[in-house]
């Protein structure tokens, strides 16, 4: 799994705040935007994941 799939799978999984959502979604468009080509798996996005899970671990209560 990519670290874009796996961000698409977390956001439509869980119920994350609109702020949480659409910072993500900026984050990684810009990333998009400026990386030509872009890697599905570079750190940036990877990094995205970790905060996605990290958000859904402690402020969600999720395991």
């Amino acid at each position: 799994m990519t670290a874009k799939e796996r961000i698409a799978e977390l956001l439509s999984k869980y119920s994350y705040p609109m702020s949480v959502i659409e910072d993500v979604i900026k984050r990684t468009s810009d990333y998009y935007l400026s990386h030509t080509p872009a890697d599905d798996n570079d750190p940036y996005l990877w990094q995205q994941v970790r905060y996605l899970e990290n958000f859904k671990k402690f402020v969600l209560g999720v395991e």
